[in-house]
């Protein structure tokens, strides 16, 4: 994982610390966009928008009636379409939280779990809605979508101290770490944490995310 550890490296001789941040569902709502095309394609047998499918079953591999051969293959070929992430909607205002962010504790790197053959569109989307232009860590294209927060953790962790946490909204990214992993995970749109031994802190809103951290930012990478 030589991107990795030139960033930790990177970061070590600047003798820099900071955060890491979550793309999808975290700042970019790339789930509305993916509901509202699944609806088109394969059906809403209980006519709730894609809003109250979300709310309902979170994510589409969730969803009972989208789980054929079909959709299963048509959500791959999202994950895996640049020109697709070029246009997904904003968690709004998400931007502007960022740059508030910034401010307590700095964002130092985007840490993904969309895979590498992603990378052009993810930085055009990143370019348009004038996020810091940091190092992005993509996901292999070799490890399969179910084994990505696997992954993701272990990379989470290798970069320890000098990413001292981040900001993800996938409880499975928590259930994937060691129980040796001392950093801190800002879990957004959460109202509670899937573990109790590791410094997880639900935060259903961008402000909860702000208001956190600012109480956190003396312990967290200690």
């Amino acid at each position: 994982m030589e991107s990795e550890k030139t960033i930790k490296n990177s970061l070590k001789k600047k003798h820099l610390k900071g955060l890491a941040l979550d793309i999808d569902e975290t700042i970019s709502y790339t789930v509305l966009h993916w509901f509202e095309e699944l609806i088109k394609h394969f059906g809403n047998p209980e006519n709730l928008s894609a809003k109250e499918l979300i709310a309902k079953y979170r994510y589409g591999q969730n969803v009972p009636y989208w789980q054929s051969k079909e959709a299963l293959n048509w959500m791959e070929n999202f994950r895996r379409t640049s020109k697709v992430h070029e246009n997904v909607p904003l968690i709004e205002n998400s931007n502007h939280f960022v740059i508030e962010l910034n401010k307590i504790v700095p964002v130092v790197l985007y840490l993904t779990t969309r895979p590498k053959a992603v990378e052009r569109g993810t930085r055009k989307w990143l370019n348009k809605h004038k996020f810091p232009n940091l190092d992005v860590i993509f996901k292999p294209n070799k490890i399969p979508t179910e084994r990505g927060n696997e992954w993701k953790a272990k990379v989470l962790e290798g970069l320890y101290p000098e990413i001292v946490g981040i900001i993800d909204d996938n409880p499975s990214l928590v259930q994937n770490l060691s129980r040796s992993y001392k950093g801190t995970v800002f879990l957004y749109d959460n109202n509670e944490s899937p573990r109790k031994d590791l410094n997880i802190i639900p935060c259903k809103t961008w402000e909860d995310i702000l208001t956190k951290v600012k109480e956190v930012r003396s312990e967290i990478g200690n």
